[in-house]
């Protein structure tokens, strides 16, 4: 059974209320709470002077009410006597100065001095709690992003990090090509992460920025797995996670994940969709790209329970049937437990008004009903958990080309996780499931394998990509490919795609980086698109031509190529097109593969299938403010606004 949970915050209630409150989720159906991932200076008031107490008898009480605990370590928030007495356990910003405390997630991950406080912490509540049987799980922290502290042992451990990748700083030149701009070092004390107030990244040398990103995911996933062994120490067997978000600072998630339980996301998908038809809006990558942290279902630890109101003016309200729907489709896409976020909205603090499912009058309200009958139908299918979501089409993906592509902008109106997204949400209205995956995964068992944006050459993956293609499948590999090697510095002395020339049988004889200006492709097929942000002049070199550029002095110049590799194929998209065209190619590479697939949805409705033990289902969800009808099978299938309807493999609707 999908597992309901609720986050609340026993230290932000009176305690006559904890009773009341219990009492009420249990009668919810909720079955796990999260508690004290804020609480560190209730925990611990003054400097080793712990409090544990109140936090007793909390669990206490939702215990007795039948529902288990999901424990957060606090040290997302350090307690202020600590930054008094320790200013260095502050994070510093890129310019170099120590961030403000009244704010949240200020401390450095790296400083040795806070890792022996967050460490003390987290060893007295392991100590306590591991092992309990009131205790479901920990999360470690609160949506930890890619650590970009300057603090002087950050800018330390850098240096350290580097001398230990290079060896010597002639290795370092050379991988860096410092000699560009006089950027040489001569001693690793040269080296300094800052940047100033205004000057954008995209100023330094890539292959420097490269590297402090992925040294910040490295300290990140340190500063997880530190804390993870804390826990383990007191309770092996404990189920260990975090929760990810997507930050301005994204981390390594597959490094962050890898030694976790399990992969947990929080999902705050918009409100009111975006006017313009071809905005992407859709969580549903965002959720196929957190099941492919571990490659098996997850848990959602935060769920849209209300419109928010935290960081900008308040949102607009939900409509009738969004909370539910948003749900399921985390569910349809592999979450197993739905936590939300949260049971009351705060009286006080920053997040006053980012709305729980209860309003401040305390009142049940329609949000609350909703959630209810959620809840009374999620129960009434009860091996739903015993299902998983398996895909025929895998989307590589992997940080170096976040960081690459984000420090060094290659147009406007172009960005790495549009491709990955137009490609998802191309399958998903077509009914196919897809996983996101990392770029060194296995590629067996899939069909379809797409490859947005390799920009970082990956040094083993063409090799493997040409080996699926010759066994059958089809390889979709777009614009920016095999720019850059690992280091992060051009290919020299090959025209792109570089190394994956071969296997896609054509180059890039020339670009135009568009940035937000249109231009538009025709398919061979007759069907025109627009395109934008990026445009490869791409010269066939055996491979035909599905789609050329109108206008322009390029004008009949191939765009989009297919190229025939051993028993597969090989797609070129050198663009960056508007949504139909993905509906277009993939629509054409399922009927190549013989993948069964739905042509029928309108814009908007997305579906995904969970099969396994517990039976087979296939989720229908309108993500769209309006009504919609569709013919399935001979019968017509309406669906209110943002309405999720699950039909099992035997043609029943539950």
């Amino acid at each position: 059974m999908i597992t309901i949970g609720m986050a609340y915050y026993p230290e932000q209630w009176p305690r006559e209320l904890w009773e009341e409150d219990a009492a009420r989720m249990e009668a919810l159906g909720v079955k796990v709470v999260r508690f004290a991932e804020f609480a560190w200076s209730r925990l611990e008031p003054r400097d080793g002077q712990f409090d544990f107490g109140w936090l007793d008898e909390a669990i206490e009480i939702f215990a007795r009410h039948g529902m288990k605990i999901i424990l957060g370590t606090p040290t997302n928030c350090g307690p202020l006597w600590l930054y008094k007495n320790h200013p260095e356990t502050l994070q510093w910003g890129r310019d170099g100065k120590p961030t403000d405390t009244g704010i949240r997630g200020h401390r450095c991950i790296v400083s040795p001095v806070f890792r022996v406080y967050a460490g003390r912490i987290v060893e007295k509540m392991a100590e306590r709690y591991a092992g309990r049987p009131e205790i479901y799980a920990w999360q470690i922290d609160n949506e930890l992003e890619n650590s970009h502290c300057t603090c002087p042992a950050c800018r330390q451990a850098f240096r350290d990090w580097l001398r230990e990748r290079y060896g010597t700083v002639e290795a370092l030149n050379a991988a860096w090509g410092n000699a560009v701009w006089s950027g040489e070092v001569s001693d690793w004390s040269e080296i300094d992460p800052l940047l100033a107030p205004d000057c954008m990244p995209d100023w330094h040398n890539p292959a420097f920025m490269l590297d402090f990103e992925r040294f910040g995911a490295s300290r990140t996933t340190d500063y997880v797995k530190f804390q993870r062994d804390i826990i383990k120490r007191f309770d092996p067997s404990a189920v260990v996670t975090t929760n990810a978000c997507f930050p301005a600072h994204m981390p390594d998630f597959h490094q962050e994940f890898a030694g976790l339980d399990v992969a947990a996301y929080d999902n705050y998908p918009p409100i009111r969709p975006p006017e313009d038809p071809e905005e992407l809006y859709s969580n549903g990558f965002a959720l196929d790209f957190v099941r492919g942290f571990k490659r098996k279902n997850y848990w959602i630890l935060e769920q849209l329970a209300g419109p928010g109101g935290c960081w900008s003016p308040f949102c607009p309200t939900t409509e009738p049937g969004q909370l539910a729907g948003y749900a399921l489709q985390a569910v349809a896409h592999g979450a197993d437990l739905l936590a939300f976020f949260r049971w009351r909205s705060a009286l006080s603090g920053a997040e006053m008004m980012g709305h729980g499912l209860l309003d401040h009058d305390n009142r049940e309200n329609r949000r609350f009903y909703e959630i209810r009958d959620l809840v009374r139908r999620l129960g009434d299918i009860p091996d739903l958990d015993r299902t998983a979501v398996h895909s025929d089409v895998a989307i590589l993906y992997s940080a170096d080309q976040e960081f690459a592509l984000k420090d060094q902008r290659q147009s406007g109106n172009f960005a790495y996780w549009t491709q990955l997204r137009l490609f998802q949400e191309a399958c998903a209205g077509l009914g196919i499931n897809t996983d996101v995956i990392h770029e060194t995964e296995s590629l067996d068992g899939y069909k379809v394998v797409v490859v947005p944006t390799h920009h970082i050459i990956e040094p083993t993956l063409a090799a493997r990509l040409e080996d699926f293609a010759s066994r059958g499948g089809t390889v979709v590999l777009t614009n920016r490919s095999g720019v850059k090697d690992k280091t992060g510095n051009c290919v020299f002395g090959e025209p792109l795609p570089t190394v994956f020339r071969k296997l896609c049988g054509c180059v890039v004889e020339e670009y135009d980086p568009i940035g937000k200006f249109k231009q538009r492709v025709s398919a061979t097929k007759g069907e025109s698109y627009a395109v934008t942000g990026w445009c490869d002049l791409v010269k066939p070199e055996g491979a035909e031509v599905w789609a050329r550029y109108e206008g322009r002095f390029y004008s009949g110049t191939a765009a989009v190529t297919r190229n025939g590799f051993g028993a597969g194929k090989a797609y070129y998209v050198g663009t960056v097109g508007e949504k139909a065209m993905y509906r277009t190619l993939m629509t054409e590479i399922f009927r190549e593969q013989s993948v069964p697939m739905l042509t029928t949805l309108p814009r908007g409705v997305e579906v995904t299938t969970r099969t396994g033990e517990g039976g087979t289902y296939r989720f229908f969800f309108n993500n769209r403010g309006t009504g919609c009808h569709f013919p399935l099978g001979g019968e017509t299938v309406s669906l209110r606004p943002f309405e999720a309807a699950i039909r099992t493999g035997e043609g029943k609707w539950v």
